[in-house]
């Protein structure tokens, strides 16, 4: 079929045969020519408990801080980063109603425990301080005689630590975590336990 078209198109087709296979090839070798500095933005975003002197609750985290990697085979990872959360007592009955919202500032270190190929089991340790508010209401627990509302602050700091699975494809931007258990221990009785999702962006040279 393409014999009896006509010798203007013939002579067309072949030119942007060759443009796209040489097109293509560009793209390729651009691809590969992409080199990423061992810094990267790392984002999450989780479900848990948490837990202090005086309050408790249910609710969800997000995160965010930048991470360096060191090592030649980058197993070690160094991440400062800074949560927020906003927890109540969905389906926690023994307490009084209320509403609270956290601000955590801590120091992760990672290291790729097991690693093959681009997945690894990350284990993690750290440290850091809390900052607790909001509003302790009335209701709850019968037994409890909650009939007032108070607003609260808290401070609390501790140590953190954390197991998950992490993938990293060495030609991607992105790197991919899952972390199920995720848990921080603190001053006061403060506990935060969560499931989380995380997905870091590597910056590029």
């Amino acid at each position: 079929m393409i014999n009896r078209l006509p010798k203007n198109y013939m002579l067309f087709l072949k030119p942007a045969t060759l443009l796209y296979i040489l097109l293509f090839t560009n793209i390729n070798i651009f691809a590969q020519e992409i080199e990423y500095k061992k810094g990267s933005i790392r984002t999450g975003i989780g479900v848990g408990i948490n837990e202090g002197d005086r309050e408790i609750g249910d609710g969800f985290v997000y995160s965010v801080g930048w991470q360096k990697s060191y090592g030649k085979k980058n197993k070690l990872r160094i991440n400062p980063y800074v949560a927020f959360g906003g927890f109540f007592p969905f389906a926690i009955t023994d307490t009084r109603d209320q509403f609270y919202k956290i601000s955590n500032l801590g120091l992760y270190v990672h290291y790729d425990l097991i690693r093959y190929k681009a997945v690894s089991i990350v284990t993690t340790g750290g440290c850091f301080i809390n900052f607790s508010r909001g509003l302790l209401g009335t209701g709850g627990w019968p037994d409890e005689n909650n009939v007032g509302s108070e607003y609260f602050f808290a401070f609390y700091y501790g140590g953190n630590g954390s197991i998950g699975l992490r993938i990293n494809p060495p030609k991607s931007k992105l790197a991919y975590e899952i972390r199920p258990l995720n848990m921080h221990f603190g001053n006061n009785g403060f506990i935060l336990a969560y499931f989380m999702i995380g997905l870091d962006f590597k910056l590029i040279k």
